[in-house]
């Protein structure tokens, strides 16, 4: 039994309407396929690169915390060594008024009369053993005093 020709045209025209449907789904499966690849990728690649942009803004921050800590170490030791410059500056300014007092004391000791002299009619008088003489100044002249302090140095 011989097919018309109307039933093979038909034939033909029906397996090409099916070739052609099963070609477009067959198309379709692998472009949502390949759609659901690169979206998997792209997940991925976000996903590394957000987890490499944290690793970054941790070991960023350690950076931060390590150099202030440093920055505060070296602050607390320049504190220190200015405490220390501070407290050395004002044991040597100690020292030195202790000896401009002790020198001025000195001075002051220069002018006061001792227990061999006298202070008679504004002008020092030395004792020594029976006799007494005129303390002379610098200038070849008599020493004068007021009370027990005179207006020049004696010793």
């Amino acid at each position: 039994m011989a097919m018309p020709l109307s039933w093979k045209i038909g034939t033909v025209a029906a397996s090409l309407l099916v070739a052609v449907l099963v070609w477009n789904g067959l198309s379709q499966y692998l472009a949502a396929r390949q759609a659901d690849e690169i979206t998997r990728d792209s997940a991925r690649a976000a996903a590394l690169e957000a987890q490499q942009a944290k690793t970054q803004a941790e070991q960023y921050q350690a950076q931060l915390a390590a150099d202030l800590k440093q920055q505060r170490e070296d602050l607390s030791n320049t504190y220190q060594q200015v405490n220390e410059q501070a407290r050395q500056y004002q044991a040597e300014q100690a020292i030195r008024l202790d000896k401009q007092r002790q020198e001025n004391l000195a001075v002051q000791a220069s002018y006061r009369l001792d227990r061999n002299q006298q202070c008679a009619d504004g002008i020092v008088i030395n004792h020594n053993g029976s006799g007494f003489t005129q303390a002379v100044g610098k200038d070849g002249g008599p020493i004068s005093c007021k009370g027990d302090l005179a207006t020049e140095p004696l010793r």
